[in-house]
């Protein structure tokens, strides 16, 4: 009995052992622990790594030039050729979707719940710079006379910050830009406008926002497609043509003192005199009509593609207007595809 015992006692021990080492467990299945290293952000400005790639960290994305290389992150996911997977993690938080790196990308940003949308070329919600300071990182700016834009908490349509824009058309200017690179044949850009006041007075032409090549800041042909106001809201291939809303201006009652999601696109894939374009507010497409004519120094009456090197906004303008611009931008990103208003409001 005595012997019994003890060979019962070694054929327990060793089953318990064979469990320890292949994981097994009686009644549930057991977890393997993993414990992922801390990510790493090499070089770089505002979270912009030269190394590429797209990293999560601290429940904000990084969206990183060149798409290299790919990492287990504490938050969530892993990265992989400029790209990020949603995941749980260690801590049991939940993983965010990350921005693609793709071709490359401009900025750090938005991203802490991945509201910039799957392979953003552009993602910026202006947090990451010093309050009262012009945005650094990739961004260039330009300001003349007294033309400021500046990040500023006083005011955000998410976070704690945004960007501010004041002066007056014609004497100041008051803008940032930086390069962008994609292969995408499609741009949509969306953001988020708060606006006090806003120089759009009739025949007082202004562009908000601008995309296009290298050049795009010189208002030269064909360098630029830009979201302006001139008489309404357009759509402009810069001084060639544009398709407006006459029905819609900047400085409307309805826009003033609110945040307002403002969208518009740019699709090049028709080619040659085929480029599309569409302008929306709070997720409501604007109804654009063709304007512009040799007299106003329109060019060229084709919608020919221009290539997305560069993307510029603040305030710019050709008439003088006694009307000041004040206004906020937020949330800014620009995608191969449509994201949509829903997540910013």
């Amino acid at each position: 009995m005595r012997c019994a015992s003890l060979d019962s006692l070694l054929a327990g021990a060793s089953v318990a052992l064979s469990c320890a080492l292949t994981s097994c467990s009686t009644g549930t299945d057991a977890q393997p622990s993993i414990t992922p290293s801390e990510p790493t952000t090499m070089g770089g400005a505002a979270g912009v790594s030269p190394t590429g790639g797209v990293s999560t960290i601290a429940g904000s994305a990084t969206v990183v030039p060149n798409g290299a290389g790919g990492s287990l992150t504490p938050e969530g996911g892993t990265t992989s050729a400029g790209a990020t997977s949603a995941g749980a993690t260690a801590s049991g938080a939940g993983g965010i979707e990350g921005v693609a790196g793709g071709a490359g990308s401009g900025s750090a940003g938005m991203a802490a719940d991945g509201t910039c949308g799957q392979g953003a070329i552009l993602c910026e919600d202006f947090e990451q710079y010093v309050d009262g300071s012009t945005p650094g990182g990739n961004w260039t700016a330009t300001q003349r006379g007294n033309g400021k834009i500046v990040v500023d908490a006083t005011r955000a349509s998410s976070g704690k910050q945004s960007l501010h824009v004041t002066g007056r058309m014609n004497a100041d200017r008051a803008n940032i830009s930086l390069p962008i690179h994609t292969d995408s044949q499609t741009a949509y850009v969306r953001f988020m406008l708060y606006t006090a006041s806003y120089p759009a007075s009739a025949g007082v032409h202004t562009r908000l926002m601008r995309i296009g090549t290298t050049q795009a800041a010189s208002g030269t042909a064909d360098t630029a497609y830009s979201l302006s106001s001139y008489n309404g809201t357009a759509i402009e291939k810069v001084n060639s043509i544009y398709l407006r809303d006459t029905g819609t201006k900047l400085n409307d009652p309805s826009t003033l003192n609110r945040w307002r999601c403002w969208e518009f696109s740019i699709d090049k894939s028709g080619g040659i005199g085929k480029v599309k374009v569409e302008l929306l507010v709070d997720g409501r497409a604007l109804p654009l009509k063709e304007a512009g004519s040799s007299s106003h120094g329109m060019t060229s009456p084709s919608w020919d593609p221009i290539p997305f090197e560069q993307f510029m906004l603040g305030l710019d303008g050709f008439q003088a207007d006694e009307q000041p611009a004040d206004f906020w931008i937020d949330d800014l990103s620009v995608t191969p595809q449509h994201e949509g208003c829903q997540a910013t409001l």
